[in-house]
């Protein structure tokens, strides 16, 4: 016992002797079958051990490994140092490192791109200048149907389709006189 727990004090020599006379008398008890007696010196025994912190958990504690008490945790962190709510030293999987890219890069644009206004001038002016040629295109097509149509209806008038009848029927004419001969 001397070996296994820290006793240093008088008291603690002196609950060691009451602990060791007790164990003795638990053991004579037993041997006689005295199983009533035996419980009531196992009580005494176990309560000697507990208040001369000679159990195995008081042990523990005493010897810093064990942590029984809330008071204990908060005595380790005063103890050493401020413990972060979270940790922040650098990115954690990929959403993280995007979103430290996007940061970084959004800083970089707005800190040292020196032209950036013009930049987003000259992109508006370029999608101004193409919603334009869309339109132009898009008027070019209509002017070129109706520029087609009107050619249609100026090249052939009524007359031209009564010439064109009268033609074929002159030409199966002659194909029925050639054909007789």
């Amino acid at each position: 016992m001397m070996s296994a727990f820290d006793i240093q004090t008088p008291a603690h020599i002196d609950y060691l002797k009451l602990i060791c006379k007790t164990s003795l008398k638990a053991h004579q008890l037993i041997d006689l079958g005295d199983i009533e007696g035996f419980q009531k010196v196992s009580k005494t025994y176990d309560t000697l051990m507990k208040s001369a912190k000679f159990t195995a958990a008081q042990n523990k504690a005493e010897s810093g490994e064990f942590v029984n008490a809330v008071s204990e945790l908060v005595l380790l962190c005063e103890k050493e140092g401020f413990i972060p709510r979270y940790y922040t030293d650098g990115p954690q999987d990929k959403v993280d490192k995007t979103l430290d890219d996007l940061r970084s890069y959004t800083h970089t644009l707005v800190t040292e791109e020196l032209n950036l206004g013009t930049l987003i001038e000259g992109a508006l002016k370029q999608l101004q200048r193409d919603a334009e040629k869309e339109a132009n295109e898009d008027d070019d097509d209509i002017d070129e149907d109706e520029l087609f149509e009107e050619d249609v209806e100026r090249l052939l008038e009524d007359e031209d389709f009564v010439n064109f009848k009268e033609f074929l029927e002159d030409d199966a004419a002659l194909d029925n006189i050639e054909g007789a001969e």
